[in-house]
């Protein structure tokens, strides 16, 4: 398989792993297939509270790339980051955050990223910014479906 069909395996198969978790905590929600920008499924929760969810994928501990337009506040975004396991033996990792956690995460790994560019004495190549998968795995995160999600 080119790396190109990778990408997108891990993509859905992360889409449809969210899908799964929130079915079984009886949300509501339907794939956009890429017609929506920064938004990867729409969702309604238990008790009808409309929300959008952005859903980033990995297959290694490395960096969630993110589109610049999602650093734009936003109450009814919400987030989920999924760590793939190499194993089919291993559980899927979910990160589950509301708009206000992913912005301080955002603020946080731009920090993050500035002292490491002062530390090596030059700046990294201009792309999209990225979240690094430490930054990111923590337990206020791990699992937060009923906590980071509207009821």
């Amino acid at each position: 398989m080119n790396r190109q069909g990778k990408k997108h395996h891990t993509q859905w198969a992360g889409q449809f792993g969210v899908a799964h978790e929130l079915a079984k905590r009886g949300y509501l929600m339907a794939f956009t297939l890429g017609n929506a920008p920064g938004t990867d499924l729409i969702c309604e929760s238990p008790k009808e509270t409309s929300f959008s969810l952005e859903v980033k994928t990995l297959s290694s501990k490395t960096y969630y790339i993110c589109q610049d337009h999602l650093l734009k506040p936003k109450a009814s975004r919400h987030f989920v980051f999924v760590l793939l396991p190499s194993s089919h033996l291993e559980r899927p990792e979910y990160y589950v955050l509301n708009n206000k956690q992913f912005l301080e995460v955002a603020e946080e790994q731009k920090q993050i990223t500035k002292a490491s560019e002062i530390k090596r004495g030059k700046s990294y190549a201009d792309f999209s910014f990225g979240i690094n998968y430490k930054t990111l795995a923590r337990k206020d995160f791990r699992d937060e479906w009923e906590k980071n999600l509207p009821e």
